[in-house]
């Protein structure tokens, strides 16, 4: 008798098993949440901000603003890499093209780290197309596009190469270099060079405020040298998430060159490869 009870357990046996499977749960949970809460640097969860960063950390990122802008830059790619793996946001992009500066294009994009995705749909002003996906290792390469106007309704979604010339007279940079880790490798690489060339010149750009978000400004003169991509850029550094929020770049006639700037940001909302899917940006397969 006594074995069959012990494999047949009562209901009192059963709540007292959930009850001690939920607390444990409760515990994991309580003991992670603190642990990030402590974390010198913020954590986002399901695109909830968790804890803030330590007094130490916002006198490292003043220091070396002030100080040593490459030093700044290679602890938010650190951060970057390790701590966001997908987000949602609003991206504004304005570029001057073969002499002329665009309107400023204003896109709802997804992304994806692993693998590289990027889902754009155009709110405001959009190029050849008002829809766009890449996923690195699909489609052959390809992004997929669906043109704007009465030819999207004719063509449907077609393929195109993100780094091809009919993509390169439509932007600056191709899909295939976007991103918060792109951006701030990209910047890493030309202070280096102008580092190692004794051409680097950086200014601390104080404090300002960019679409509600506070930030450290970063201000890199460059020498009129063809390798070089603008005589002046401005990099607005998120104080909190540790992102370049806005980055700005002006040729050596001192003309707007590229204003990139990221809103409504929404780190680590659990996107998958099927929110890059053609369907869930309302497009259809390609033919």
């Amino acid at each position: 008798m006594r074995s069959k009870s012990v494999l047949c357990p009562t209901n009192r046996r059963v709540r007292i098993l959930v009850g001690l499977l939920l607390a444990g749960l409760f515990f994991v949970q309580c003991t992670r949440t603190v642990a990030l809460k402590e974390s010198d640097v913020v954590t986002v969860v399901d695109g909830r901000v968790i804890g803030e960063n330590s007094p130490d950390t916002t006198r490292r990122i003043d220091h070396l603003a002030r100080t040593d802008h490459i030093k700044l830059l290679s602890y938010a790619l650190e951060n970057a890499r390790g701590r966001y793996r997908d987000y949602t946001c609003t991206f504004i992009k304005q570029e001057r093209i073969g002499g002329r500066l665009g309107d400023p294009e204003h896109i709802e994009v997804r992304f994806l780290a692993e693998p590289f995705s990027v889902a754009m749909q155009w709110m405001e002003n959009p190029p050849l197309a008002d829809r766009m996906i890449y996923v690195e290792g699909k489609y052959d390469g390809q992004m997929l596009v669906r043109p704007t106007g009465l030819l999207g309704g004719i063509v449907g979604t077609v393929a195109r190469d993100p780094e091809g010339d009919e993509a390169r007279r439509n932007t600056l940079r191709p899909v295939t270099l976007f991103g918060f880790v792109n951006a701030l490798e990209n910047l890493l690489d030309v202070y280096e060079k102008a580092r190692d060339a004794g051409d680097l010149r950086e200014e601390f750009g104080g404090y300002a405020e960019i679409d509600g978000r506070e930030t450290v400004k970063l201000i890199r003169y460059l020498p009129p040298e063809d390798d070089y991509p603008a005589y002046r850029t401005d990099v607005y550094l998120d104080l909190e998430y540790l992102v370049p929020i806005c980055i700005e770049g002006r040729n050596w006639d001192n003309e707007l060159t590229s204003r990139y700037v990221y809103t409504d940001l929404r780190f680590n909302v659990g996107l998958t490869p099927d929110d890059f899917l053609p369907r869930t940006l309302g497009m259809e397969p390609p033919k």
